[in-house]
């Protein structure tokens, strides 16, 4: 995939952490993935339904799509970055449906290449755009209670706790096609983002995502913030999974990119699967 030219290049600290909660299995999967390109950088995170039987199955070929695409030279569908991004989507899609009747999944993915941030979502799993503390933008939730907030019903401070937050109307997997969201971003140094499953934005506030993140080790804030999320939850809590980048300019880099990336594959490949 090639994003047009930018003058700024960036490397991403990154942490990610996923908890079990009150759950019997985790159906949550996420996946960094750097493409034959050495600038472009694939973070997904994906949300098996848990409202169908092969939920965690479903997750996984998500995040196998997208592992094989980004990986194999060439393979990019199409040169623009949502365009490229909008046919992995339905790509993944296709695949749930040739491997499973009952696997369904959220999905939301970003592509980050120079100072530009392509995202997609499908679902309720989130993408967050911090600066200095201030949220730019989070992904819209395909769900009920977005419905009923975007129609003054209720507040967003309401979303997590309203007896239709589960009620989803768009998914991967299933006799419908796909409708995606997709947009793009322009990054500046300091900028975070974070992805997270609804286990973890049903009971972390946006202040508590910014804080942790700035005080923290991103693999640190990752794990403290998950784990909360599943504290909260008592009895009836989530997956809670939950993915940090924060932009660094490549002069600034510190430690090297490939040292961190390969712990990021190591901690996907090792990680619970329960």
């Amino acid at each position: 995939m090639t994003a047009h030219a930018s003058s700024c290049t960036y490397t991403w600290d990154q942490g990610a952490a996923t908890e079990l909660g009150a759950r019997h299995e985790q159906q949550d999967r996420w996946g960094l993935f750097q493409s034959s390109d050495p600038q472009g950088l694939l973070a997904i995170l994906a949300d098996g339904m848990g409202g169908h039987l092969e939920g965690a199955l479903g997750a996984q070929i998500v995040i196998d799509e997208a592992q094989q695409l980004v990986q194999t030279p060439g393979a990019w569908p199409d040169p623009d970055p949502l365009a490229g991004l909008e046919q992995l989507c339905l790509r993944m899609h296709e695949a749930i449906n040739r491997q499973s009747e009952t696997a369904r999944s959220t999905i939301v993915m970003v592509w980050l290449e120079g100072d530009q941030a392509y995202w997609l979502n499908v679902g309720d799993s989130r993408l967050y755009h911090f600066r200095a503390g201030e949220r730019l933008m989070r992904t819209r939730d395909h769900s009920a209670v977005q419905l009923l907030m975007d129609l003054g019903e209720i507040d967003e401070s309401e979303m997590a706790t309203h007896p239709a937050q589960n009620r989803l109307y768009r998914c991967l997997g299933g006799d419908t096609l796909p409708k995606p969201d997709l947009g793009q971003l322009t990054i500046q140094p300091g900028d975070l983002l974070a992805l997270c499953s609804d286990g973890v934005w049903e009971h972390i506030t946006e202040p508590e995502l910014w804080d942790a993140a700035r005080a923290n080790d991103l693999t640190a804030a990752a794990a403290t913030l998950t784990t909360q999320a599943v504290q909260r939850g008592g009895a009836t809590a989530d997956n809670a999974t939950l993915l940090l980048l924060r932009a660094i300019p490549a002069a600034g880099r510190r430690t090297p990119w490939l040292q961190r990336l390969s712990a990021s594959f190591a901690s996907l490949l090792n990680g619970d699967r329960r």
